[in-house]
């Protein structure tokens, strides 16, 4: 006899029945309260929106994926650049899928959440928006809080979405979202998508008809939103299986270097996923394998210096010396390219900080100002004459990067470190600090494109 069996042999021998009806048909659904700040557009997930915003964008396919290096990129690895940097990609030779899916269920509001920008530091709520207020304009100019609402603007509110602009749409919004530093939010979010391996998102010729950046990022958010990172490496799996599977079934010399590249880049992804998962043995490993199978000198060489990377923060100085020191790597670097050789001695110094040898990080350090890795070099010294106790130059050094309108996360975390180190009144220093970024990024002559304006008040230590 079960627990059910019982409680109704128990109700019988009574006579009595405990039951309880719940009805909804009386109650009013509470509205949500909503705050609008300097950032605020009108928001389509606030109960206030009356006008609707249509705004299908053709460029939207360019909005800017959380970058994970490539292989084959010729971006530094090791540079401190802005992150939200993007490879430049090729347009696909890919012919578009003309089946077209009932995609009903990917517009419904309760989809989405709203964005909070209460982590948003005070000085950046006022940066304005550029006079184009376009999606394409925005994510150019780095309003990804903007752009993130203008997607949902558009997805919900717009009847004539054909079934590429859905994509595009829901690309730049988790995109944002991720560059914003809401990835629970986007994890969340990216559930709406269900699996995307599914045979639904097929067209007639087993082609998927979801874009591939999409299917990238979403197996990444679907993965952090399960609490599983395992199920971000299996779902990478499944992308270079499906890569595989297209790169055998062409024949076009052009069609195949995208897949190739793509595999490539699954490669890298999946040992991302196995660092960012604490598995830092088998993320070397996997690095180690993609280093021996690739032919290709400069793509050798960027492996090579990352898996001397991963050593170091493995503890293992003495692997990672036996990769800086690799001699027919850094013969292959300067062969191929100075700047891959930069790359290589880089690490040299990075090897003395590690060993504690911070006199001699400074000499190696101070070799490297008028390389191509001057930035890294500028702040790499400052922190190593932090540790020798040269406050005040460490301080000199690290405000000059930010004069050169250099406002990348490591600089201004370490700058916001200094002040409390060297001030009671760190926290008015800090806030300086935001509003000088902020002003740096507002200035007309400022590089802006492909940068985060909104920035967030752990950028400060605030």
């Amino acid at each position: 006899m079960d627990a059910s069996e019982v409680s109704r042999d128990g109700a019988a021998s009574t006579g009595k029945r405990h039951s309880r009806n719940i009805s909804y048909s009386n109650r009013t659904p509470l509205t949500r309260r909503t705050t609008k700040g300097p950032l605020d557009i009108e928001d389509p997930l606030a109960p206030s929106l009356t006008a609707q915003t249509s705004t299908p964008v053709a460029e939207a396919a360019a909005v800017p994926i959380p970058p994970t290096p490539s292989a084959t990129s010729t971006s530094n690895p090791l540079s401190p650049s802005n992150p939200l940097a993007v490879r430049p990609r090729s347009r696909s030779p890919l012919p578009p899928s003309t089946t077209t899916k009932d995609l009903s269920f990917l517009l419904h509001s309760s989809n989405f959440r709203k964005v909070s920008q209460t982590d948003i530091s005070p000085p950046f709520r006022s940066t304005p928006a550029a006079p184009d207020t376009s999606l394409p304009a925005l994510l150019r100019q780095g309003h990804y809080y903007r752009a993130a609402i203008l997607a949902v603007s558009s997805l919900i509110t717009d009847s004539d979405l054909s079934q590429k602009e859905i994509f595009e749409l829901l690309n730049v919004r988790l995109a944002c979202l991720t560059l914003l530093n809401h990835n629970p939010l986007a994890g969340k979010e990216s559930l709406a998508l269900g699996d995307i391996h599914s045979p639904f998102y097929l067209d007639d010729h087993g082609e998927c008809i979801l874009p591939w950046e999409l299917r990238v990022l979403a197996v990444r958010l679907q993965a952090l939103e399960s609490g599983d990172a395992r199920r971000g490496v299996q779902g990478y799996y499944d992308l270079a299986a499906y890569a595989r599977m297209r790169l055998r079934g062409s024949s076009d010399a052009e069609v195949k270097g995208l897949w190739k590249d793509r595999l490539r880049d699954l490669g890298v992804r999946v040992g991302n996923a196995l660092v960012e998962m604490g598995d830092l043995e088998a993320g070397r490993r996997h690095f180690e394998t993609l280093t021996e199978a690739t032919t290709d000198s400069e793509e050798k060489t960027v492996l090579s210096s990352w898996v001397a990377m991963l050593c170091l923060r493995m503890g293992d100085l003495e692997k990672a010396r036996a990769w800086a020191d690799n001699d027919r790597l850094a013969g292959e670097a300067s062969a191929t390219e100075p700047s891959q050789s930069a790359k290589h001695d880089v690490l040299k110094p990075l090897l003395n900080m590690a060993e504690g040898d911070f006199e001699t990080a400074v000499t190696g350090w101070r070799s490297l100002l008028n390389g191509p890795h001057n930035v890294l070099a500028k702040q790499n010294l400052a922190v190593c004459l932090l540790y020798t106790g040269h406050l005040s130059e460490t301080s000199q050094l690290l405000e000059e990067l930010i004069n050169e309108n250099h406002a990348f996360y490591a600089l201004t975390f370490n700058l916001a470190t200094v002040y409390e180190l060297s001030t009671d009144r760190s926290r008015d220093r800090k806030m300086q600090l935001a509003e000088r970024v902020a002003e740096g990024l507002r200035s007309k002559d400022a590089d802006v494109e492909g940068r985060r304006i909104e920035r967030s008040n752990m950028d400060f230590k605030l």
